[in-house]
């Protein structure tokens, strides 16, 4: 376990199965955590896949509310045990996209950061952190050596909900006139948000604008199925 941040954790998983999943940039695990007698689903993103060392990492945020998925992740152990489901992609790299965008917030970085990393061709982008400590760095992988990194904005007493500081971020942005394909993730309402910008301010196709909304207030098993 490592904290990647104040408010992220990283948790190594490995087993005999591991090597044998296929995992595309971007995807997701959905892990059943202890709850009370039985166990909740909870969905995360998967920062690296090893298959040679079965090992296979995911990044938690640590909300303040807490819930069965952050008191698991504060507290597991190594040798602790853990089910988890196969993989999904709701969204991934389009490798014919002209050029890459990438916005999102602190639990949208992971996937996208991820994809990023394995995206070819130009990339624009924006992230927003409530500060500097929150920031998600970018993986160590030799694709970005080089690469400056995409900018990211603060937020700091503003709600993350429907978040008027990351669209004013991306309203800002220079981009090519033509459309290429965007990756959205992050809170629910914000991606709507950004999604409609893209779609009616810059005039980009519907099927160009990939959202993955990540959480939304309320609902602690979103996107895993739960309520």
């Amino acid at each position: 376990m490592t904290d990647v941040t104040p408010a992220m954790r990283e948790i190594e998983l490995a087993g005999p199965d591991l090597p044998r999943l296929r995992p595309r940039p971007g995807a997701h695990l959905v892990v059943h955590v202890p709850a009370g007698n039985g166990a909740a689903r909870r969905v995360y993103s998967i920062w690296t896949h090893r298959p040679g060392s079965a090992a296979l990492t995911i990044r938690i945020a640590l909300h303040p509310a807490g819930g069965p998925g952050c008191d698991w992740a504060r507290g597991v152990e190594p040798g602790d045990r853990i089910a988890v489901e196969p993989p999904r992609s709701k969204i991934t790299v389009d490798e014919r996209a002209p050029f890459h965008l990438f916005v999102g917030d602190e639990t949208g970085a992971v996937p996208l950061l991820a994809m990023r990393a394995a995206a070819r061709g130009p990339a624009f982008g924006v992230f927003e952190s409530t500060g500097a400590a929150d920031e998600v760095p970018a993986p160590a992988v030799a694709a970005l050596d080089g690469v400056p990194p995409l900018p990211w904005v603060h937020r700091g007493a503003a709600s993350p909900v429907a978040s008027r500081v990351l669209l004013r971020a991306v309203q800002e942005l220079e981009l090519p006139s033509a459309s290429g394909t965007a990756y959205v993730a992050g809170e629910s309402d914000t991606c709507r948000l950004i999604q409609r910008h893209l779609i009616e301010q810059r005039g980009w196709p519907r099927r160009s604008v990939l959202t993955q909304p990540q959480w939304k207030t309320g609902r602690p098993g979103f996107g895993a199925g739960d309520d």
